[in-house]
């Protein structure tokens, strides 16, 4: 028998060398799936949900983008989150984001936070959401005339002889054509106790912020970027006013993708 030779500290040196590499390499390509990255816009990160069972995630490369992604979710009886449908491109603000409660009106950015989606509306015919839809027309109007806060960020069905505010600072709902076709509200500094008056105008117990701006929707897209709204392909609007249920508390979520688990 012959006996077997010492290894040499220099062969030792290389042994541990490699051993640790070989170490390192599978600690790296061989993670659990529980290690594995969650991207930033799944919606178990997000962090303002509450018990919502349907999200839209609008993330944004960073604040200054007005380009973005729109996704989907929906959450199944185990409290799993589930991708509805691809991910689509959408387009925000010409200015990209900024926090919501620091956004002002007039500046072409998207509130970046948390948002019910609250109702529906278009110039089109109901395409068979379950949330409330209205079919606009010319006497619709969106009111941001800081000069009567009570009607500021409120519908208007119709414009009388008393109105205070002027439409030179309110949107003809029925005049913007293929992007409002079909159209969701969300919940971006809206007022409360809104109630029709004795002229017939909708005001508000609590009016809205008029600094922040308002009419923040999710509609269909035109041929560029938003003053602060979400757009996205006719096709893909449709899809999600059919796909949206009131009974789930639905909200949608934008903003730069660093910044979506704390907004």
């Amino acid at each position: 028998m012959v006996e077997p030779a010492h290894p040499t500290a220099a062969a030792r040196r290389r042994a541990a060398t490699a051993l640790a590499a070989a170490t390192l390499f599978v600690a790296l390509v061989w993670q659990p799936a529980s290690a594995a990255t969650v991207p930033a816009y799944h919606p178990s990160l997000l962090t303002h949900l509450g018990d919502a069972g349907q999200v839209v995630v609008v993330s944004a490369r960073d604040w200054s983008s007005n380009r973005a992604v729109l996704r989907t979710w929906q959450r199944d009886p185990a409290g799993t989150w589930q991708l509805v449908g691809e991910p689509v491109p959408a387009r925000v603000g010409r200015n990209g984001f900024v926090l919501a409660d620091r956004r002002r009106q007039n500046s072409g950015t998207s509130p970046a936070g948390t948002f019910a989606v609250v109702s529906a509306f278009g110039n089109g015919p109901d395409p068979g959401t379950a949330l409330g839809y209205r079919v606009v027309d010319r006497n619709d109007w969106w009111t941001y005339d800081p000069r009567d806060p009570k009607t500021y960020n409120v519908l208007q069905p119709r414009r009388v002889a008393t109105s205070a505010w002027r439409t030179s600072w309110a949107e003809d709902l029925s005049g913007y054509g293929a992007q409002y076709r079909y159209a969701a509200v969300l919940g971006f500094n809206l007022p409360s106790g809104v109630h029709r008056a004795p002229d017939g105008q909708r005001v508000a117990d609590q009016p809205a912020d008029t600094r922040l701006g308002g009419g923040i929707f999710l509609h269909v897209s035109g041929p560029g970027a938003t003053a602060g709204c979400v757009s996205v392909a006719r096709t893909e609007m449709r899809r999600i006013l059919q796909w949206l249920d009131p009974a789930a508390g639905p909200v949608l979520v934008m903003g730069p993708r660093s910044a979506l688990s704390r907004l």
